[in-house]
């Protein structure tokens, strides 16, 4: 559902990017006369959440953009690093059901993004660091994060950990005195999988079990002090110690140090009813605040600077992907950026140049490149729903399930009503047509609320009427205002009846269909702008080829009753007319005398009409096939005069050529089945199963049968059910 306040008007940006261009070559040269048109700007999502939307029309492609721009400081606004299924080694989930998971009473979902770059196999670890509600959930690895500290302030920076076990021993020595010792060992990671030498720490933010092998030893900790975050020391108590084992339970209320190699040796040391620390700590103090944070791949602002490398290769950095980023301002709100992409004709996607310089426009000073792909997903609640929608369209089609990701929530009470709005917003519809329009309901904090039983609609403009609360009958042409409200609450929308479209649109436009089936069909308007006309279904006018049953022009569905091929339907308003084209099946014939030796062409058509770049098959016969031009030639058991004649064959006689030439000598198979070799000077050879080409702009590609036989055709192209041709090609 879009918003209501949609602006449609185009804003040249001579500028944009300009200024970046001075200092920072892209890779191709941007035009100024790059167009930022505003589909939404700066609706109320929360108290301190607005949404955004944008399309970029440059030349050569086309981007959509939506921001999410968030007030880390408003009173009401809860953001949260969400991890799938609150374990980090279980499986992924979609950014929308993290957000309904965590929210509950007084804490509404607000929005849900996507997060780090993540392991495409078990487990699903996220490359960068994470920490959710001040609890650390994975280590870094030399990755840059974004945080939020506990004082509500976002950072994007590169935090390094230091973390190490530490273990007391007593020494005895002369007399009764003791020396206590301490001996220390660098813990790696904590909650990745351990590699040759390491020690690791798994809690149970990572899973059921450690998930390691057994060439390791695992020493169980209770009586922790959880949930671990940096910039501590816990102290706990040895509970147990298994050896060669791997895949240790990990307790609820404990944690696991799991050691290979030297780290093995250290832990031998241990035994149950032991105690021993553990410390965890960042190089910069800073991250110890943080509460919240979501890893990244590429830091691409930094002090408002573009600092990707000049002249990468990188096809994440230089090609155009779906894209996902966050950003902070120079006032320190955080800006979250999702670029569609890889959907010729409605996004293209950017390069991570673009998206710096799109950010850096907006007056973003610190920017991190987050997962992207299909993984790029905004999601926000739209004014007066209650459920998140996906505000994107993501590259698969689909929301995708991730490892992690970002969530915003509102704390805000229920307040008063404040806000209506009208969907659509903005609305050009045919002459005749039956409107609905939906109303919703804000509160004073933007809460949804309940829509008023008592609302007034009123239009200005005779353009129309309401026939019945919300439902609007366009019956001249014009511009008019549709007004709602209730008390002093209103909103309005903008309509515009018009008797004529440009073009319609019928989709699917070519369908396969099985008797049974059911296809549904919609129909699309649009003016000479490419702006979509709103239509009833009931003025449009529907025929079908003859033989075509089972269609319902009032539902717009087709239940196919039998086999058809070369089907179609068609549907028409005004002078304009749209196809869908159903079962289209190529036709393949022969143009020409099948006689060997002689050129024909073999004509690729649909419905009549010559079809162009068909793909052209010779299947059979599938291997090579001769035809002996001397009047008498032997066949021998090997690639030489040397070797014994098998037979002597007369000229004209076909035999099957299996390999060859091998200095000159063909390996065959007579007609009886026996194989040998034969001079293939002596031999006219049709080659055997073959692409034989695309057909030209007539239909047509050019064939000749070396040697008498029968021969089979395949037509292939992509919208189309492929022909047969089979043909026998007689001596002359």
């Amino acid at each position: 559902m879009r918003y209501l306040r949609k602006r449609v008007t185009s804003i040249l940006v001579a500028i944009f990017l300009a200024a970046v261009l001075l200092t920072y070559p892209l890779p191709s040269p941007a035009d100024p006369a790059w167009q930022l048109v505003p589909e939404a700007e700066k609706v109320p999502l929360a108290t301190g959440v607005e949404y955004s939307a944008y399309r970029i029309n440059a030349p050569g492609y086309t981007e959509a953009v939506k921001v999410l721009t968030i007030n880390p400081r408003d009173r009401y606004t809860v953001m949260e690093s969400a991890v799938s299924h609150d374990n980090l080694a279980l499986d992924l989930e979609r950014p929308t059901a993290m957000a309904a998971r965590l929210a509950g009473e007084g804490k509404a979902a607000v929005a849900a993004i996507n997060g780090d770059f993540y392991s495409t196999r078990a487990p699903y670890l996220p490359i960068g660091l994470q920490i959710s509600n001040g609890e650390l959930l994975i280590s870094p690895q030399g990755y840059p994060v974004l945080g939020l500290t506990g004082n509500n302030e976002a950072i994007i920076g590169t935090p390094v950990m230091t973390a190490y076990l530490e273990v007391s021993g007593e020494i005895p020595g002369k007399g009764d005195s003791v020396t206590r010792v301490v001996y220390t060992y660098p813990i790696a990671h904590v909650n990745r999988e351990r590699g040759a030498n390491m020690l690791v720490l798994y809690t149970p933010a990572f899973g059921a079990g450690t998930g390691t092998n057994e060439y390791g030893m695992e020493v169980i900790l209770g009586d922790i002090d959880l949930p671990v975050q940096a910039g501590r020391t816990y102290s706990g108590t040895v509970t147990a110690r298994i050896d060669a084992r791997g895949n240790t339970p990990i307790p609820a209320d404990g944690v696991v140090l799991s050691g290979h190699g030297k780290a093995r040796e250290f832990l031998k040391q241990l035994h149950p009813g032991d105690r021993v620390s553990f410390t965890i700590r960042f190089s910069e103090p800073r991250w110890h605040d943080v509460v919240q944070a979501v890893g990244g791949r590429d830091i691409i602002l930094k002090d408002g600077q573009i600092v990707l490398p000049a002249g990468t290769t990188d096809s994440l950095v230089q090609s155009r992907h779906p894209r996902t980023a966050a950003g902070i301002t120079k006032d320190g709100r955080l800006e979250i950026v999702v670029a569609d992409g890889r959907q010729p004709g409605y996004s293209d996607g950017m390069t991570l140049y673009e998206l710096a310089a799109f950010m850096q426009s907006r007056g973003i000073v610190a920017a991190l490149n987050l997962d992207g792909g299909g993984s790029s997903v905004l999601a926000a609640r739209n004014a007066g729903e209650f459920g998140l929608s996906i505000l994107n369209r993501p590259a698969g089609g689909e929301e995708r399930p991730v490892t992690n990701g970002l969530v915003v929530f509102s704390t805000a009470p229920r307040g008063k009503l404040s806000h209506l709005y009208l969907f659509p917003g903005a609305i050009k519809v045919y002459k005749g047509s039956k409107v609905p329009f939906v109303l919703k309901a804000q509160d004073n904090y933007y809460n949804p609320v309940p829509v008023p039983e008592r609302v007034s609609w009123q239009v200005r403009g005779e353009v129309g009427r309401f026939v019945s609360p919300g439902l609007f009958q366009a019956t001249k042409t014009g511009r008019g205002e549709i007004t709602a409200g209730t008390g002093r609450v209103k909103t309005s929308a903008e309509i515009t009846v018009v008797d004529e479209v440009y073009r319609l649109e019928i989709n699917p436009a070519v369908t396969f269909l099985q008797p049974g089936n059911v296809q549904q069909f919609t129909v699309t308007a649009y003016d000479a702008g490419g702006n979509e006309i709103y239509v009833d279904g009931s003025l449009y006018r529907w025929t079908a080829s003859e033989g075509l049953s089972g269609f319902d022009p009032e539902k717009g569905q087709l239940v196919l009753a039998g086999p058809v091929s070369n089907a179609w339907l068609k549907v028409g308003l005004g002078d304009h007319e749209a196809v869908a084209a159903i079962n289209p099946a190529l036709e393949m014939v022969i143009d020409g005398q099948p006689v060997a030796g002689q050129e024909v062409n073999l004509v690729v058509r649909q419905n009549g009409a010559a079809v162009a770049g068909a793909v052209v098959r010779q299947v059979r016969p599938e291997v090579p096939q001769g035809r002996v031009t001397a009047r008498a030639l032997y066949v021998r058991t090997g690639p030489g005069t040397n070797y014994k004649a098998i037979t002597l064959v007369p000229e004209g006689y076909r035999l099957a050529v299996l390999a060859g030439p091998e200095n000159g000598w063909l390996r065959v198979r007579l007609q009886d089945g026996r194989e040998g070799y034969c001079y293939g000077d002596y031999v006219a050879v049709q080659e055997g199963s073959r692409t034989l080409g695309h057909t030209d702009a007539q239909g047509t590609i050019p064939f000749k049968a070396v040697v008498a036989g029968s021969y089979s055709f395949v037509a292939t192209k992509e919208g189309f059910l492929q022909a047969n041709l089979d043909v026998v090609f007689n001596e002359k």
